[in-house]
């Protein structure tokens, strides 16, 4: 590249930057520099030399891109020419001299096991490569107008980022010994096993993220080392190769009710081998389809973002969708998740550090939640295994959850994993019963009658409803009443105006486009549940219509419209009703929910809550500090029934400084004890420093005036003959009982049906 006599720049260069007709090119410098280990001796530096050239001209001849190359002590710099991306796209400029570096490695390990050269290979030693563009001031292509000066300028920018690429790159190209090289290339034995992926909204099993395991002993392979070995012996492209094979072929279901969530290394599409569209073509033959499958990216620590954005746009095109995994709560991981813009990010739940997430802890969670959602990302959290924390993963309105694997699974039967799935299942729903109780509506209200065909109708037929029927959205595909897809109209129009659309799809079965994993619900289920249900799905399906059920069978749609005006409607009033103090459920709701469990005809039981002395405190202190109490007064009662295992809890503020708590009977009298302990905890500091005498409601003293809670406890055993105007006066008849005692207190009593009641008291006043 450079004239040896004169030691300026050959002038001649400046035509590799420029193609046939003239037009600038992109241009660029590799460093690529060799690394002796404890081997290295005083002949090394003649033969490395030698073997770095025979590498040179293999490049030349192997890549039109190489348009030159000069040596440097132990090292070679290349210079390389590509022609532009389409649309000069600089985003995914990494593609490339991603490619050459692959092609730059792959020669020279070649190259070091056909010559052998086991002394120069020692222990410590490797070959190192960085690459730098040669850019004009804009830091885009240098113009065809362009003279040896500007260039002179930019190949020794390239020439210096080069350099710091390959200094401070945590991995080398190539590591040594030798030895290890050559067995590190020898074939790898592993087996595939598929991790569960949960609903949290309904517990329904969502898809399996396929995972290698050691051949001998079982134990789940990390990804990233597991990609940076093959990486290093030269065997990425193979090992990815059966990988994906190998997790394509097993996938427990091939009907597209489940999504496969396929890891593959970003770095694979540098490899020139890796050719656009052969993973498509292996699921095709798998009978699946791209959507049905998310790849994962794996990216090495010292890869860019630039890469794996590369990667993410070069599957995204062939209509795969992308998650990416390792999401934390930290700034950097946060960015990257929001530049790559990915359709699934798997979130580390690590960081929660006991059972369930403490106060700080859920705030974090439902704030990343929130961004996710603005984002249109759909979360898949960690931790399914973790059953303490499932309350909190589906409190936070987490989307999915991921199991992993279980120290026993490497000997784990099928009906057992089975087994293990169902129960996880069990525990979600029964959490997402509780976080939904008491929501009222459900989708039975919003049915609308919808069309069905079979699998194997033609699209055509099903083009020409929609002509017919220009009101309709969307039809069902199902099996003997039973849905199994879901056409929006607007998918339909967007596949046959293609430019091949009609001859392609026209008479093809509709089975074979139509979304296979719709959203279902019965129609027993809320409004409010199936809404949240909806918008945890991907960007492109927020807007498609929700089929609903009738013990299984198809009863209609309801679109993402009316459902949102429901549960907006349905909030307003709910707003009318909230205290606006504590934000709970005021009056009204509260007789709704107490008639509803009298109308259910189930035990239950009420906790009617009262501050004791708090007059004295609001006259003494002032409103402001009286509301602080009220509401801390509220958080107590609600964070102890989100803690309670068997809840069903519902938290009502009548007003003042009086609260309501519905619950199941279970635990009841001690779910009571609990929440007189934390509110001892807390209201010291609440405590006032000095004060006026107090006096109690008898006119009598009180030597040491505090804040103390009140509580009284109905168990209704049978809601027989009971209404919500008799419960409230036995409570309060009950609450005088308890507030007769000093401090802190509760009184409870069991009731069974109104009339055996009755005779009993009846009898207790008469003395029979």
């Amino acid at each position: 590249m450079m004239k040896e006599i004169e030691g300026w720049l050959d002038r001649e260069i400046v035509k590799y930057g420029l193609s046939a007709d003239g037009q600038p090119q992109r241009c660029g410098l590799f460093v690529v520099r060799w690394e002796s280990g404890s081997g290295h001796n005083g002949d090394s530096p003649a033969r490395v030399a030698r073997l770095l050239r025979l590498i040179a001209l293999r490049l030349s001849k192997l890549s039109s891109s190489v348009k030159g190359w000069a040596p440097s002590g132990e090292g070679l710099v290349l210079i390389v020419v590509f022609s532009p991306e389409e649309n000069d796209d600089w985003a995914s400029a990494d593609l490339s001299p991603g490619r050459m570096a692959f092609l730059i490695r792959d020669t020279a390990q070649r190259a070091l096991l056909e010559f052998g050269c086991s002394e120069m290979t020692a222990a410590g030693g490797g070959i190192r490569s960085g690459f730098g563009w040669a850019v004009g001031k804009d830091g885009r292509t240098l113009p065809s107008t362009a003279g040896p000066r500007e260039w002179e300028a930019a190949l020794l920018n390239a020439y210096e980022t080069a350099w710091k690429h390959m200094f401070f790159s945590s991995a080398p190209l190539i590591r040594f010994p030798l030895e290890e090289l050559r067995e590190s290339a020898a074939d790898f034995d592993f087996s595939v096993r598929y991790l569960p992926i949960v609903s949290l909204l309904d517990g329904s099993l969502y898809g399996y993220e396929a995972v290698p395991i050691g051949g001998r002993k079982g134990e789940r392979i990390d990804l990233r080392s597991f990609y940076a070995q093959a990486d290093q012996s030269g065997k990425l492209f193979e090992w990815d190769r059966r990988f994906r094979e190998a997790a394509i072929r097993g996938l427990p279901s091939r009907n597209g009710d489940v999504k496969l969530f396929l890891p593959v290394p970003a770095k694979i599409i540098f490899d020139p081998r890796l050719y656009p569209g052969s993973t498509l073509r292996r699921i095709e033959a798998a009978n699946l389809r791209p959507e049905h499958v998310v790849l994962v990216l794996i990216d090495g620590d010292n890869e860019s973002a630039a890469m794996t954005g590369s990667a993410l746009k070069h599957y995204r095109n062939q209509g795969f969708r992308i998650s990416i995994s390792g999401i934390r709560p930290e700034l950097d991981s946060l960015r990257k998740m929001i530049d790559l813009h990915p359709d699934y990010a798997r979130l580390d739940v690590d960081w929660i550090r006991g059972e369930t997430p403490d106060s700080v802890e859920g705030s974090l969670l439902q704030a990343l939640i929130a961004l996710s959602r603005k984002e249109q990302i759909v979360f898949i959290a960690g931790g399914l295994d973790r059953e303490a924390l499932l309350p909190g993963l589906v409190a936070s309105g987490m989307h999915y959850a991921q199991a992993e694997q279980s120290a026993e699974s490497g000997t784990e039967s099928v009906q057992a994993q089975k087994e293990r799935i169902a129960k996880l299942q069990a525990l979600i729903r029964a959490e997402v019963g509780k976080r939904f109780t008491g929501a009222a509506g459900t989708m039975a209200a919003l049915i609308n009658p919808v069309k069905q065909f079979s699998r194997d109708t033609p699209v055509s037929e099903v083009s020409r409803h929609f002509e017919q029927h220009r009101e309709a959205q969307g039809v069902v595909i199902s099996e003997a009443g039973r849905p199994i897809g879901l056409l929006m109209k607007e998918k339909l129009l967007q596949l046959l105006s293609g430019q091949f659309g009609l001859p392609l799809y026209w008479n093809r079965p509709v089975g074979k486009i139509m979304d296979t994993h719709p959203a279902i619900v019965e129609e027993s289920v809320t409004v409010d549940q199936a809404s949240q249900m909806a918008m945890a799905r991907e960007p492109d399906k927020l807007y498609d219509e929700v089929i609903i059920t009738r013990d299984g069978q198809v009863a209609g749609i309801a679109s993402i419209r009316s459902m949102l005006e429901w549960v907006s409607q349905a909030r307003v009033k709910a707003a009318q009703w909230a205290n606006p103090l504590s934000g709970l459920p005021g009056n009204e709701p509260i007789r709704r929910e107490v008639d509803r469990r009298l109308a259910e005809g189930r035990p239950f039981a009420v906790l009617y809550a009262d501050l004791d002395h708090f007059k004295w405190y609001n006259d003494q202190f002032g409103f402001q500090r009286g509301d602080d109490v009220i509401r801390y007064t509220a958080e107590t009662l609600v964070q102890v029934s989100r803690e309670r295992p068997n809840g069903d809890c519902f938290v009502g503020h009548i007003g003042g400084d009086d609260f309501i708590v519905l619950s199941s009977e279970i635990d009841a009298l001690e779910s009571a004890h609990e929440t007189i302990a934390k509110f001892e905890q807390g209201i010291g500091a609440y405590a006032p420093t000095h004060s006026e005498p107090a006096f109690d409601r008898s006119g009598q003293l009180l030597e040491e005036p505090a804040l103390s809670l009140s509580l009284s406890l109905i168990l209704c055993r049978s809601t027989a003959g009971w209404t919500a105007e008799a419960l409230s006066k036995r409570a309060a008849l009950l609450k005088k009982q308890a507030k007769r005692q000093r401090g802190n207190s509760i009184a409870w009593e069991e009731l069974a049906d109104r009339e055996s009641t009755d005779m009993r008291e009846e009898m207790e006043l008469t003395g029979r």
